[in-house]
């Protein structure tokens, strides 16, 4: 959640250079040995191992996807919560942005599975102040119990799906946008305000249809995806604005 910077503008107002000072914020890749998630951790940038239900396990081999970043160690199979506190808050504070994204392979359209965030304190086991994720054939944004689909249709039993999310601090509300599988984040499948909590948890859920992998949160979407940066349409200083908060 770092400040775009100008690095020089021209007399005619047109941008010289920019330069965006930006990092991942947390990632883990499941790079731990097949059986029980439960103590494993902490990796980069959560300050404690995983909690976990004693049927969430870990399976080989990792999720892959063409469009997001270079995957390592295995994956999450069900069932049913993990849950691990991140090292540092992400606070609501006015113009604060950051991205998150994981992995998410489907046998079925039965069950459900999401990456979720949440203030600490939250109880293990509760649902996410706020997630990705799908339930029952439909990709959408969680936010406790409740669950908004978008259109986006589900894609055939045995495929890997990238899921993405924008999340912007307005002053207000978080806006939480989602992208599902996308090649530009130019155009969001799902945006939604949600309650502007600070979140510290990252809280998960496998069903048994579902396996997840490659969870990572950071401040542009380079950090969390393989498909760069969000296109401009135009080189104003306004249009980088809105596009690097």
């Amino acid at each position: 959640m770092r400040s775009l910077v100008s690095a020089g503008v021209l007399a005619c107002g047109l941008i010289a250079a920019i330069v965006v000072q930006a990092a991942p914020i947390a990632y883990d890749g499941i790079a731990y040995p097949p059986g029980p998630l439960v103590g494993h951790g902490p990796a980069f940038g959560f300050a404690a191992p995983w909690i976990a239900d004693p049927g969430v396990v870990m399976v080989p081999p990792t999720l892959t996807s063409p469009i997001a970043l270079p995957s390592s160690g295995i994956a999450v199979a069900g069932d049913f919560n993990f849950m691990a506190q991140l090292a540092n808050v992400l606070p609501p504070v006015p113009g604060n942005q950051f991205w998150a994204s994981f992995l998410i392979q489907h046998t079925g359209a039965n069950d459900e599975t999401y990456m979720g965030l949440s203030p600490i304190g939250a109880i293990f086991g509760d649902p996410p102040a706020v997630g990705i994720g799908v339930r029952l054939g439909q990709y959408g944004i969680f936010v406790g119990g409740a669950f908004t689909p978008c259109a986006k249709p589900f894609t055939p039993p045995g495929s890997t799906d990238l899921l993405v999310a924008h999340f912007t601090a307005t002053g207000g509300p978080w806006l939480v946008e989602l992208y599902v599988n996308p090649l530009s984040f130019v155009v969001p499948a799902l945006s939604m305000n949600v309650a502007p909590l600070p979140y510290q948890l990252m809280v998960n859920l496998n069903e048994l249809e579902f396996e997840s992998d490659e969870f990572r949160i950071g401040d542009t979407p380079n950090d969390v995806a393989g498909i760069g940066p969000t296109p401009t349409k135009s080189s104003t200083w306004g249009r980088v604005k809105q596009l690097y908060k």
